[in-house]
């Protein structure tokens, strides 16, 4: 081997070492972390929730006054009234109106205030539908967890069962050249290796489903490197601490359904505090400031002085003038400069309504039994919640206790058949019974060691399920 190949070998060892070592190991805990934080629709509620915020501040900020700005420019031509001569022309007008308003509701039944209780309620409402979304993915990636780690074990057992298989076609064929069994038997412990690779390969496969499953929950691609923690130590013996009603009594206190239905009976309330309030006098304090320009708006000089005049003559005779001292008046037009018609043309004001509903169609009262009849849905939603927990608290219980049972059964029988095959072992590599006796002993064998696999994860999931209702943390 050339110096240059040398290099590259030891290069190559070194980084498969490096990316061994580098390969996270996935715990449940982050594997639920990572499903939690990847969920579409966990994401989607923190938007809706960002709404419901945003809605409660705006119902907070419509106890403030209100504050406008509002400016208009019109332009007028032919027969119209000038705004602020108040005078008809035909001649162009154009015009400017400027002003600030505000506005103050003092009284309108407190619609105010129960509008932001209510939008209170539903924001604190839509948080926990969120804690009830990652309940749900929670549940889903624990049972997918559960199932790859009795992947892992079942693959442990059908490897162990591979190894026997091949020891045995070794065993055999020893015999077969002493004489002491016939080919068939061979032929049928062969088949049976077979089987058992089969077995092992269709195992394999089911764990990269199971895998997939798993990563597709926690919204993550497919990665053929993907591996979670496996078990070093596992009790299977079953006990049962807690009965249904104590398991539900402990769910009730802390699932976030149930406080968000109660939540949303509250909010339904409030929503008929503010029906009952469409039908009451409502009073709201304006004011502002006003000015403007006109075109047309013009300033007038009037100038007055005598002057000596001739008004007539004595017996018409030019020649003996009659005089007198006549006043005179002289009037002289300026138009108002923009700045001098905003100073002249400003002008405060302050509006107190009331306003109260005599006749409004029957709104109010229509509004009225429609808020009534959603606390009464709300209140059934509840309770509808409250029953759907109790019912899945008590399918979990009955699975925790139906799976401890068959538990116990398969692992006694998993003992007897173990005594069993162990003793047909012995029988057969002697020569006292048959391949066809000893391989269907063996085959109950695996059954039951796949099926003890099978009922212990079972089992333990159940169990885990329990502990999630009774409050306790979902740890390995």
């Amino acid at each position: 081997m050339s110096i240059q190949l040398k290099e590259i070998v030891v290069f190559a060892i070194c980084f498969v070492g490096i990316s061994v070592k580098a390969q996270k190991i996935w715990t449940l805990k982050g594997c639920l972390d990572t499903a939690l934080i990847n969920n579409i629709t966990i994401n989607q509620g923190y938007l809706n929730s960002q709404i419901a915020r945003i809605n409660l501040i705006q119902s907070k900020a419509a106890q403030l006054p209100n504050l406008y700005l509002n400016d208009s420019h019109s332009l007028n031509s032919g027969f119209s009234l000038d705004p602020y001569t108040n005078q008809y022309t035909s001649q162009n007008i154009s015009s400017n109106n400027l002003s600030v308003i505000s506005s103050l509701n003092l009284y309108n039944g407190h619609v105010l205030l129960y509008t932001i209780k209510q939008n209170k309620i539903l924001y604190e409402a839509g948080l926990l539908d969120i804690d009830k979304l990652k309940v749900d993915v929670t549940l889903n990636v624990l049972a997918a967890y559960m199932q790859v780690l009795m992947d892992y074990e079942a693959i442990g057992v059908t490897k162990e069962q591979v190894n026997a298989s091949a020891l045995q076609v070794e065993q055999t064929q020893k015999l077969l050249q002493f004489g002491k069994i016939a080919e068939l038997s061979l032929l049928q412990i062969q088949t049976q290796l077979a089987s058992d690779k089969l077995l092992q390969i269709n195992a394999e496969n089911q764990l990269q489903l199971d895998k997939l499953t798993l990563l597709q929950l926690m919204e993550m691609p497919a990665n053929s490197s993907f591996e979670i923690q496996q078990l070093t130590t596992f009790s299977y013996i079953p006990f049962f601490t807690a009965m249904p009603n104590e398991i539900n009594r402990a769910a009730l206190g802390f699932m976030p359904q149930i406080k968000s239905a109660s939540l949303r009976v509250d909010a339904a309330n409030a929503n008929t505090k503010i029906a009952k309030c469409l039908g009451v006098p409502s009073l709201v304090l304006s004011g502002g400031l006003k000015t403007g320009y006109s075109s047309l708006r013009s300033n007038y000089t009037t100038d007055s002085f005598t002057q000596l005049k001739t008004i007539g003559y004595l017996k018409g005779d030019v020649s003996q003038p009659v005089t007198a001292i006549i006043p005179i008046v002289t009037t002289s037009k300026q138009f108002q400069s923009l700045t001098n018609q905003l100073k002249n043309n400003f002008g405060e004001f302050l509006t107190l309504t009331l306003s109260v509903p005599i006749f409004n169609r029957y709104l109010a009262r229509n509004c009225i039994s429609i808020a009534k009849i959603n606390v009464q849905s709300a209140e059934l939603n509840e309770q509808q919640v409250k029953n759907d927990l109790r019912k899945t608290v008590e399918i979990v219980y009955a699975s925790q206790i139906s799976a401890g049972k068959k538990l116990i059964a398969i692992n006694e029988q998993l003992d007897l058949e173990e005594r069993t095959y162990l003793d047909m072992e012995k029988k057969y590599a002697f020569g006292a019974v048959g391949a066809t006796d000893f391989l269907i002993e063996k085959n109950n064998l695996n059954k039951a060691s796949l099926a003890f696999i099978q009922a212990k994860y079972d089992y333990a999931l159940k169990t885990k399920m329990v502990d999630f209702y009774l409050g306790k943390p979902l740890n390995y």
